[in-house]
């Protein structure tokens, strides 16, 4: 059987608004910090896997070691600094906390940067059968996070920061 190739047309730019615009949604926002922070697992990864899902886009299992690669590059700076981040909130003034946080965004959008590099590299098949979203969430014993991320949120949502 072969898988029929994909055609997407994936910037940075287009990963990071939908990534602003989904995370926006309350429900979203809490589930993907439990991701994060219950199940350990790679917050940009789920948006990017939503976004491909959307797509009907998927990556075939030989090109996950090839992902997961590519975020080691920068989830190792970016969870230090987010440990970081954490353990000063109350020792620093508002504006200069502000500003971590600011900067913990900018390392976010270099990691999306990384995983739009990386995808755009592969080869990308139809996705038939269970979202991308959905594996990602069983493999990291969260499935039922996946109640969230299977919901479609309209678009007209107001943005946030991730």
């Amino acid at each position: 059987m072969s898988i029929e190739r994909v055609y997407l047309s994936l910037t940075l730019e287009r990963l990071w608004q939908f990534s602003l615009q989904y995370y926006s949604v309350r429900e979203v926002k809490e589930a993907c910090l439990a991701l994060q922070n219950q199940y350990h697992g790679n917050v940009n990864l789920l948006l990017l896997l939503k976004w491909l899902d959307e797509q009907g886009a998927a990556i075939d299992d030989r090109d996950w070691p090839k992902v997961e690669l590519c975020l080691g590059r920068s989830e190792s700076l970016l969870s230090s600094f987010r440990e970081l981040r954490r353990k000063l909130k109350r020792n620093l003034p508002d504006t200069l906390y502000r500003e971590t946080l600011q900067f913990e965004l900018q390392l976010e959008k270099q990691q999306q940067s990384d995983l739009v590099d990386c995808i755009n590299g592969l080869t990308l098949g139809n996705a038939n059968g269970e979202s991308m979203a959905l594996r990602y969430c069983r493999q990291l014993e969260g499935e039922h996070l996946y109640a969230v991320f299977s919901q479609s949120y309209s678009s007209d949502e107001p943005t946030d920061t991730l």
